[in-house]
């Protein structure tokens, strides 16, 4: 024990010697004390100390700089972002680790992204809002200049601080805050920041005797007694933040004084070492602390020597996250032979090495005996570490979650992690390694059950297709972000052969056009399937429907347009809990999509779907180009006039309405078309006779009358014709037989002239319109005189037809006499009509 006093001593005699350890006092005045360090003013102090030894303090709060960092340790205890040293990649992996074996953001390594996610871990190990005991809404608050009351915090401390409940936050006053003023007794968190307390004396602290959180920030601190600490019986975490003037050996008799039994965590970030010593020796002042979380973070350390932590006998969680080591140190001096056998840390369970400077993979393994033998999680994301052999974490038997993204792996070896049989989580995200390939077998474990192997996307062919055999209790799997698109089906199906107790499957951004069947065939057991970002258009019919116990399922981002009833069961819809189908090109068609409108009408589908509705947009036709679907016509109502359809019923309407109008112009032109049909029947049959008969006519004289008229005509015009005048007179009531049309059309074509005996009842009966049309156009046609008119009546205005108008206006007529002198003047007119000539004219 002598010795061992000795060579601390000596240590830190040359740490205070290379340092240039001069401490400036209250007024400003230095003083040299070669022995202890101590500026003048404090060497009373020293005098009480029983072995003489200082201590350097940096203490802070929690400012808003560092509250991100202060957020994430397990329990409610707070640490640094890296304290589990997960990388970004890492962010959502936690959460799903089913026995819930991870601690909380920082001790697990969940970075700032993944606060919320620790609200999802099994055995509820998240932390406060703040070790300090401030609510996030305030944190930045305690940053701010004081005067300004903030929020549900009331004045104390001499007006130099705010208080809640429990918590007191004295922070910004620079050099007008010199001391830490008398709390309430109720106080037991105190952060303490951003002020000037250059000196923390025996009695600094005797104003807040009764504390269990103490956060000193960036406090300009120069000088720390060793018993400085030592009236605070109930200290359980300690945190020192950004100092700039510190050292190791004065770090060392600061921690000296921390004699809390129930001490518990350490928090050390963004200390800045001062001289050339950067080791981490001080961490021997705890070797009989209870202290069982060390956070240091974003502090420059020379190596890892592992000695100084084996001092520490209950530590449980280590986190050096970005302390820029390159090497980790395993014996006190390796050059010794014969070499001394380092000391393990039984009661370690978790490790972070995050975001460090690590080449080669450290040798957990000395002389076949592990250093940390009871280590359950290990992070070792975002170094430099090339190769990771095959032996690596062999003799780890009881880790079971361990991290290595970010690192410029060539590969993983067959059998990696086949040698430990607790294993059940591994995080391989976003490899850097040109060559990076995974060798058959690699993961060959029967204990895994999480692994995640996202953002490798710069090695198409870095996945062996019997990689992931023998991991037949998987049961999440994440290939997010790896090239997959030029991989048949056949080697999927090879890839996926043992997974058949798979539940979550991400293949996220991996360049597929189609949904691989080994997942329907050898996946039975999968809940939840993450396919967003690629090229699938379509699926086979009912693809989902053997997949009961499916609950979530992404297809956004792809290149989906059209969802019918093949598309998904209604067993399917029913059982999803979130689906998400956003993002994708619809063809807003009747064909494509009316299906799909009607589920979108639906509450209790629409509740499953995630980002609805604005991200539900058409792409096609260029008229609906970025409406939202449901804002679209689409509709069984709608969609019940497809094109074709509304083509033939316009079609129909148009052919129903020109058929309407055809017979209406017929029904009302019907004797001038009968009239045009005989016209050109009376033709034929008029040459058929003048070639073989010649121009002979049967009929002298071819007399129209109407019905009306008949009586008339028979009595008084009729027998004066045929017997006085001898004629031949064809008067069609009388002579007529058969079809009458035909008759007229006969007999009035073997007739010589043409009598029209016109009356108003003849104006209206179409027949005797149709002979006067004939007779009027054989005049034309023949161009002889072969039409006499006799008017019996005055015709009434509305009776003149066109026919009658033109024949009247181009023939004279004989008007029928009323009185004997009359008929006699008619009868003298209708001879001499006769008599003249029906020669054709010139």
């Amino acid at each position: 024990m002598d010795i061992y006093k000795f060579i601390l001593g000596v240590i830190f005699l040359l740490d205070a010697v290379f340092s240039r350890e001069i401490h400036l006092n209250s007024n400003g005045r230095t003083s040299n004390n070669a022995s202890s360090g101590l500026p003048k003013a404090n060497q009373d102090e020293t005098s009480r100390i029983h072995d003489g030894r200082t201590s350097d303090n940096a203490s802070s709060g929690l400012p808003k700089a560092n509250q991100d960092e202060t957020s994430r340790i397990p329990d409610g205890r707070t640490s640094d972002n890296a304290s589990s040293g997960l990388p970004k990649a890492n962010k959502d992996e936690t959460s799903r680790i089913p026995d819930g074996r991870t601690s909380d953001n920082a001790s697990s390594g969940l970075p700032k992204a993944n606060q919320d996610e620790t609200s999802r871990i099994p055995d509820g190990r998240t932390s406060a809002k703040s070790s300090s005991g401030l609510p996030k809404a305030n944190q930045d608050k305690t940053s701010r200049v004081p005067g300004v009351l903030m929020d549900s915090y009331y004045a104390c401390g001499d007006n130099m601080c705010y208080c809640k409940d429990n918590v007191a936050v004295c922070s910004g006053h620079q050099h007008l805050l010199t001391y830490i003023p008398k709390l309430p007794s109720k106080i037991k968190q105190l952060t303490f920041s951003n002020n000037f307390l250059p000196h923390i004396k025996y009695n600094t602290l005797s104003n807040v005797s009764s504390l269990t959180h103490l956060y000193l920030k960036a406090n300009n601190l120069t000088f720390c007694s060793p018993v400085a600490f030592r009236n605070l019986t109930e200290l359980q975490i300690l945190g020192i933040y950004q100092e700039k003037k510190i050292t190791c050996g004065l770090l060392y008799y600061c921690l000296m004084g921390v004699i809390s039994p129930k001490f518990q965590e350490l928090q050390l970030i963004r200390l800045t070492f001062i001289g050339r010593s950067r080791k981490t020796y001080f961490f021997s002042a705890l070797r009989n602390s209870p202290v069982s979380r060390v956070i240091m973070n974003s502090t420059y350390i020379d190596y890892y020597n592992h000695t100084d932590f084996a001092q520490l006998k209950n530590i449980t969680v280590l986190c050096l996250r970005t302390c820029w080591i390159d090497n980790m140190q395993f014996s006190l001096n390796p050059k010794l032979i014969p070499k001394p056998n380092p000391k393990p840390i039984p009661t370690l369970t978790e490790l972070v090495l995050s975001e460090n400077a690590l080449v080669n993979f450290p040798k957990f393994c000395v002389y076949d005996k592990t250093m940390f033998p009871n280590l359950k999680r290990l992070y070792m994301d975002n170094n430099f570490i090339r190769f990771m052999p095959k032996w690596g974490l062999d003799c780890m038997k009881h880790l079971e979650i361990f991290s290595i993204s970010a690192n410029p792996l060539h590969g993983l070896e067959s059998n990696t992690f086949s040698r430990l049989p607790n294993l059940h989580t591994v995080f391989i995200n976003d490899n850097s390694g040109s060559s990076f390939r995974i060798r058959n077998y690699a993961f060959n474990s029967s204990s895994l059950l999480n692994l995640y192997l996202k953002g490798n996307a710069n090695h198409a062919q870095h996945l062996y297709e019997d990689a992931l055999n023998c991991c037949a209790n998987l049961e999440s799997l994440d290939l997010s972000e790896n090239h997959l698109y030029n991989q048949s089906n056949d080697y999927l199906n090879e890839l996926f052969a043992t997974l058949t107790n798979l539940k979550i499957l991400k293949l996220s951004n991996t360049g597929i056009g189609s949904l691989p069947s080994a997942i329907v065939r050898r996946m039975p057991n999968l809940e939840s399937l993450d396919v967003s970002y690629n090229h699938i258009s379509w699926w086979t019919d009912d693809y989902f429907r053997n997949l009961k116990s499916l609950r979530t399922l992404n297809l956004a981002s792809n290149q989906i347009a059209t969802i019918n009833q093949n598309s998904f069961s209604y067993g399917t819809l029913q059982d999803l809990s979130e689906l998400d189908l956003s993002y994708n090109p619809y063809s807003c068609s009747c064909a494509n999509l009316l299906w799909f409108a009607r589920l979108l009408k639906t509450k209790g589908f629409t509740k499953k779907l995630r980002v609805f509705p604005n991200k539900y947009t058409c792409s096609t036709p260029s008229d609906w180009r970025g409406a939202r679907i449901i804002d679209t016509p689409i509709s069984d109502r709608f969609c019940l006039l497809t094109p074709v359809i509304s083509l033939i019923i316009t079609s129909v309407s148009i052919g129903l309405l020109l058929l309407l109008l055809a017979i209406s112009l017929v029904y009302r032109y019907r004797w001038h078309l009968r009239y045009f049909v005989y016209i050109l029947r009376y033709h034929h049959i008029r040459l058929m006779r003048f070639a073989s008969e010649g121009r002979s006519y049967q009929y002298d004289i071819y007399l129209s009358c109407s019905e009306e008229d008949v009586d008339f005509i028979l009595e008084n015009v009729l027998p004066r014709l045929e017997h006085e005048l001898n004629l031949r007179v064809f008067l069609p009531q009388r002579d007529g037989i058969g079809n009458k049309i035909d008759s007229i059309i006969e007999n009035m074509d073997a007739s010589r002239r043409f009598i029209l005996c016109v009356s108003n009842t003849f104006t209206v009966d179409h027949y005797c319109e149709f002979e006067a049309s004939v007779a009027y156009e054989r005049i034309l046609s023949e161009r002889r005189n072969l039409l006499i008119v006799i008017l019996l009546e005055e015709l009434g205005v509305v009776n003149v037809t066109k026919t009658i108008h033109k024949i009247l206006k181009d023939n004279d007529y004989i008007k029928w006499g009323l009185s004997e002198e009359s008929i006699e003047l008619f009868w003298l007119k209708l001879i001499q009509h006769l008599n003249v000539s029906d020669e054709p004219r010139s």
